[in-house]
């Protein structure tokens, strides 16, 4: 079997570049602008009325031009704040609701719901992040044995929630590169946080992916659980006697062993030498011991979950 990096397909917003049309707002520069302009046009009414007194208050903080002032440069803050708003809503990166809904019409694709409504609770339905992953993969879908349709369908088929509790975890194709087998594609699915799928699960996802009129001829495709591979964290924090709470910085690296570790629960997901110990790491912590390291290689057909965790704390003296 052919090792394999699990590559990540949905947009990490933080790492694209600011789009050049989204103006940086800055109250002082607005009101720096205001207060220019607003002294060469007194200089003008003074040319043209001379029995208008020379304006020399404008720095203080009681002159009541600036205090106008303030006021308008913050309208016109917020007047760029929704052109700005306004350019976001029409990229589908940074779209969100009802503008998203909007942008993904355009592919035919609209929001799913995973749990109807009741007359005691709303309904439960597809999360931004799932739906801008499947507008996406929309545009593969005209090419019946693209890796992009596959996980289209697989996405449609089991939709995902916004707190993600619901629905498909992670998907993946994996073809002749991966297995080796002339004519065959694997598509593997993963249910929330590395929960096996369901028989019923399964069968849906399936259903959707091998449906005839989706399915490219002389293909044979096979739709599969990932293997769990389960392990467990057990750390040591040393931290000093003088400082944060010993019991907050245990809390603190908690959260962010189990993050981290959370990242980690993917097909084909690695977990490297250190990565575990090392995001126990703190303001306040001085060292973390290892009492069990955790290593996993990548694996096209498994998906790392941690089962347990453990984290003691040593106060030095």
């Amino acid at each position: 079997m052919t090792l394999a990096v699990y590559a990540p397909t949905s947009i990490d917003i933080s790492r694209l570049p600011a789009p050049q049309a989204i103006e940086a707002l800055d109250f002082e520069a607005l009101y720096d602008a205001f207060k220019v302009r607003f002294l060469a046009f007194w200089d003008q009414q003074r040319a043209i009325n001379p029995a208008l007194p020379a304006y020399d208050v404008h720095k203080l903080e009681t002159d009541p031009a600036g205090i106008v002032g303030e006021a308008w440069s913050y309208l016109r803050l917020m007047d760029r704040q929704r052109v700005n708003d306004a350019f976001r809503a029409l990229l589908a990166a940074y779209a969100k609701g009802g503008n998203l809904e909007a942008i993904a019409a355009g592919r035919n694709v609209a929001r799913l719901v995973i749990v109807p409504a009741t007359s005691s609770a709303a309904a439960i339905v597809e999360g931004d992040e799932a739906l801008l992953r499947r507008y996406l993969l929309s545009f593969d879908v005209p090419a019946s044995g693209s890796a992009g349709r596959y996980l289209y369908d697989a996405w449609t088929a089991w939709p995902q929630s916004p707190d993600k509790a619901l629905g498909l975890w992670d998907a993946r194709v994996n073809g002749r590169a991966i297995h080796g087998r002339l004519g065959d594609t694997d598509v593997v699915v993963i249910g929330p946080e590395g929960r096996l799928p369901t028989t019923a699960e399964l069968a849906t996802v399936r259903a959707a992916v091998t449906h005839p009129n989706r399915a490219p001829e002389a293909v044979a495709i096979s739709v599969m659980s990932a293997s769990r591979v389960e392990y467990s964290v057990s750390l040591v924090l040393e931290v000093p006697a003088v400082g944060p709470s010993p019991d907050v910085l245990q809390a603190e690296a908690i959260k962010r062993v189990i993050a981290a570790a959370k990242d980690r629960s993917l097909i084909g997901g690695e977990v490297p030498e250190g990565l575990l110990s090392g995001s126990a790491f703190g303001t306040g912590i001085i060292k973390v011991r290892d009492r069990a390291p955790v290593v996993i290689g990548p694996d096209p057909y498994t998906v790392p979950v941690m089962t347990a965790l453990a984290i003691d704390v040593e106060v030095r003296p």
